[in-house]
């Protein structure tokens, strides 16, 4: 009776997983749940704005304290990082690290159906908020799913750590970056990461184990001024303009190359877009000088002396006077090796255990890991989001609440088999 029983749980939930869910399925349990709830409180925290980090900060000493959980705080280069520890019964053992982070971007000047800092539910269940997928969701499950494997009596042999980052969106200088040469961060003896990973709109469910380098240019581009009704030559506009070109052909080019690879296939090809621009005086003076922000990820094949030389010959064809600057350059990417890697076997057995797979990807973008790696630990990227419209960064992000409620049980049984390694 008990196997019928645990069978037929087992064949609801493979279903549930594998196909979208119907609009008419009953989500007010799960609207409900104390972890939904908590979710939207958190999502209400606007870390869009740096002054409410430290709001966040107190929203996770709350809910540790809470559960009986160790927490503390370090500040390497002014800007806290939370730490949320639940020892294990061989502290000795390498721990598992549960990273994410606290920060947003903003949600400022774009059209979005519901407050982005709501947590707006609506009809279909679907969780409204900036950082619902990015990755505000992911630390709640992380964090839920510790709750569900304490409250069941059930310990690890390895000591679990939640890390929650101050600034990855804005490149993590205050964060990973300076956390990684400290004592406190070695005291972790980190053996295995887990972070933030990619949407899917499928049942796909991807890994990412190398990230693509960022490499992001602030050129100010000078050029002759003087009053609106002039003609000089060589504005800054028309030296911008020649820029736009330049920019535009090479990323033409790179188009081709992602079309004729496997659309999974990030690695292959370089992206570029310009995503900021700044100048001017007033409507009647031609400006002597324009800035804008490049962003370009870094295919895996292309050298940096490459990269450079390119950009190089960019900055000649506009002439004198145009200056550069790097926001971000991150010149090497290490990848988490998983053939005979003994954690990534562990989690990715933890999967299929709950008929579910996963598909190993480059990051088309960048997290904090690239600095992990960087330093020689095996990390990977993995969310928990099928049949999800990716929306990082965009309007109306969003998680159904039934998807991030079933991602709590997905984890507890990843760190049942990650957190009992021997």
């Amino acid at each position: 009776m008990c196997a019928n029983v645990l069978l037929c749980l087992f064949l609801i939930f493979k279903l549930v997983i594998t196909f979208p869910l119907p609009k008419e399925y009953c989500i007010e349990q799960y609207v409900n749940s104390s972890a939904v709830k908590l979710l939207q409180e958190y999502i209400q925290i606007d870390t869009s704005n740096e002054e409410n980090i430290e709001k966040a900060v107190n929203f996770w000493k709350r809910e540790a304290v809470a559960m009986g959980l160790q927490f503390a705080i370090h500040r390497p280069a002014n800007k806290p990082i939370c730490i949320i520890t639940w020892t294990g019964i061989n502290p000795t053992l390498p721990s598992i690290i549960l990273n994410s982070h606290m920060d947003v971007v903003s949600a400022a000047k774009q059209p979005w159906t519901y407050p982005p800092f709501s947590g707006y539910i609506d009809e279909n269940g679907d969780l409204y908020g900036r950082g619902t997928q990015d990755t505000k969701a992911l630390s709640i499950n992380y964090l839920e799913a510790i709750r569900k494997l304490k409250e069941s009596n059930i310990k690890l042999q390895r000591t679990i750590h939640m890390l929650l980052m101050p600034d990855e969106e804005t490149g993590g200088f205050n964060g990973m970056i300076s956390f990684l040469e400290t004592d406190e961060f070695h005291d972790l003896n980190p053996g295995f990461f887990l972070d933030e990973g990619l949407t899917s709109s499928d049942e796909t469910l991807y890994v990412t184990y190398q990230d693509k380098r960022p490499w992001q240019l602030n050129v100010t581009i000078y050029g002759e001024g003087g009053h609106g009704s002039s003609m000089p030559d060589e504005t800054a506009m028309d030296k911008m303009q020649r820029l736009f070109d330049i920019t535009t052909q090479f990323k033409q080019r790179q188009k081709q190359i992602m079309l004729s690879r496997d659309p999974l296939d990030y690695g292959s090809y370089t992206s570029l877009n310009i995503n900021m621009i700044n100048g001017g005086v007033a409507p009647n003076i031609i400006p002597s000088y324009l800035n804008v922000v490049i962003d370009m990820r870094l295919a895996m094949s292309i050298q940096v002396s490459e990269a450079e030389a390119m950009i190089e010959t960019w900055l000649e064809q506009l002439g004198n006077g145009t200056q550069l600057s790097y926001i971000r350059k991150i010149e090497a990417s290490q990848g988490t090796i998983l053939d005979d890697n003994f954690y990534w076997n562990s989690f990715s057995n933890a999967l299929k255990e709950m008929g579910l797979q996963c598909l190993p990807i480059v990051c088309p973008a960048t997290s904090d890991m690239i600095y992990v790696r960087n330093k020689g630990y095996p990390a990977i990227g993995f969310a928990y989001r099928p049949h999800t419209e990716p929306r990082i960064h965009g309007s109306d992000e969003y998680i159904n609440v039934v998807t991030f409620v079933q991602a709590i049980e997905v984890y507890v049984n990843i760190l049942k088999n990650v957190g009992n390694l021997l």
